[in-house]
């Protein structure tokens, strides 16, 4: 009996280093053409296998290299994917029982380039007759048959190494660019039995080197993410943005139609001077602010991320410099000199507003100079479309200013917004209605506007000695509350 067992080691023995021989010794390079034939056939995608095609027997696996990938449909020197090599290794006994375990998956040097083009479609889109027919006669001949049990498959582990993602939508003009990607994923299971996406669940553990999308420069990301049920929770997110860390979490739904994206984020001391330099492209702002940030929105274009957008914007914070004016200078010319018309005032502060807090210059003679402001408080509310000043105001050594009203960010619209220039019992001492578009702000010129002119004629005739008729002199007591914020009056 034990000569037998003996054998029979023997014999298996022989046959895995005959396979492994047998492995070895093939040339799986002239199967390139029947690979990209069938890619071509199957998917109508041009594919090119310029480096080589290899097995390894410890472990048991394959790799390709330097692949490319184009759309014919698009244009015949346009590529959307390219790897520098893919290497899978799986496990030999498990096959046997029709189980798939698979060692490692790696991708290394993965590019996606990816493109939305005017007409709504992606750049990697194929569409053709003899793919919609054949894609409808499989659809019919499978929902014609018994439903087909896919065999269970384990992966141990995938590792994706030096991926970036170029992203650009042409009709919108938004580009993204993601580079330097690793992520290490573990722990990863498939469950035949459900939805594809929800059948899907892994650990990983993610780290890029920079995300720019707009205007916006993110570095350095570490984020270690869990999927399961289609659900993605990404927890212990830190990264760099202008140069200030950011500590958020965050939750991505892809059960819906449109992924929805939940994300809470915190940046204790956000540079100020760092994000007017890259962001307002402007030396204009200096210190730093607390910002803290609650959202939800649905994944997509422009005009679906500012449709779907809700949450909080909270940014807090003593001791900010802006260059270019002195705020207290200009607020006294234009209490103290006939020429400046209040008027002028609400067009400088909306016009800055709207050129992404542009405001030097924007005062003509008045620029130049820096304004201390020693306390910010800035609380914005947004949904459907519509963000809610809900806690907007500033106070330098000797003026408080405050913002109120909405903006309308599907339209770029003012929305009945207005500025105060408060006294001590948070009324307006002169206040204005800023309307129309960001790219091109009016004031309004209503009895609240008027009134604040004709008190600030009516002080600046009597300031020269000058009687004025009891209609024009600001009525004493009461006066409707124009602020009751966080953000005190100096002293």
């Amino acid at each position: 009996m034990k000569k037998v067992l003996i054998g029979l080691v023997s014999l298996f023995a022989l046959i895995i280093v005959g396979l492994v021989v047998t492995i070895s010794m093939v040339n799986l390079n002239k199967y390139k053409p029947q690979i990209v034939k069938a890619v071509k056939d199957n998917s109508g995608y041009e594919m090119k296998i310029n480096g080589d095609i290899s097995a390894s027997f410890s472990p048991v696996g394959i790799s390709i290299s330097n692949v490319v990938i184009k759309n014919p449909q698009i244009k015949a020197n346009q590529k959307f994917f390219d790897m520098k090599k893919l290497s899978v290794a799986v496990e030999l006994m498990p096959l046997l029982s029709k189980k798939v375990k698979v060692k490692y998956i790696i991708l290394d040097g993965l590019n996606l380039d990816i493109t939305k083009l005017k007409n709504g479609k992606f750049n990697f889109e194929v569409v053709s007759k003899k793919t919609k027919t054949k894609q409808i006669k499989q659809s019919q001949k499978s929902s014609s048959n018994k439903k087909t049990e896919l065999p269970k498959i384990d992966i141990n582990k995938v590792r994706i190494q030096n991926a970036n993602i170029n992203f650009e939508d042409l009709k919108s003009k938004t580009v993204a660019k993601i580079k330097a990607i690793n992520i290490a994923v573990d722990n990863i299971g498939f469950d035949p039995s459900k939805k594809m996406l929800q059948a899907i669940s892994f650990d990983a553990k993610t780290k890029i080197n920079s995300i720019v999308f707009d205007k916006y420069k993110i570095k350095d990301i570490k984020i270690d993410v869990n999927m399961k049920n289609a659900i993605v929770n990404m927890s212990d997110m830190k990264l760099s943005m202008y140069d200030s860390l950011v500590d958020a979490t965050a939750r991505l739904n892809l059960n819906k139609k449109i992924p929805f994206l939940n994300i809470e984020a915190d940046i204790p001391k956000f540079k100020l001077e760092n994000f007017s330099k890259e962001y307002l492209k402007k030396d204009i702002l200096s210190g730093v602010v607390k910002v803290h940030k609650k959202f939800s929105l649905s994944l997509g274009d422009i005009k679906t991320i500012k449709k779907t957008l809700k949450g909080t914007a909270l940014i807090d914070g003593v001791g900010v410099g802006v260059k270019g004016f002195d705020l207290d200078s200009i607020l006294a010319k234009y209490n103290n000199t006939k020429k400046r018309n209040p008027a002028d005032l609400g067009m400088s502060l909306a016009s800055g507003f709207a050129k992404g807090g542009n405001l030097s210059g924007v005062f003509g003679a008045n620029s130049g100079g820096t304004t201390l402001l020693k306390r910010v408080h800035i609380k914005i509310d947004i949904a459907k479309g519509i963000a809610t000043l809900s806690d907007v105001a500033i106070a330098t050594g000797k003026n408080r200013i405050a913002l109120k009203g909405k903006l309308n960010i599907l339209k770029d619209r003012f929305l009945d917004m207005k500025f105060g220039v408060l006294d001590a019992k948070n009324c307006a001492k002169f206040s204005q209605t800023i309307e129309g578009t960001f790219a091109k702000p009016k004031v309004k010129v209503d009895a609240t506007s008027i009134k604040s002119t004709v008190n600030m004629v009516s002080n600046l005739l009597e300031s020269f000695g000058v009687k004025t008729p009891k209609i024009l002199k600001k009525k004493q007591g009461k006066c409707k509350v124009f602020y009751n914020g966080m953000v005190k009056q100096p002293k």
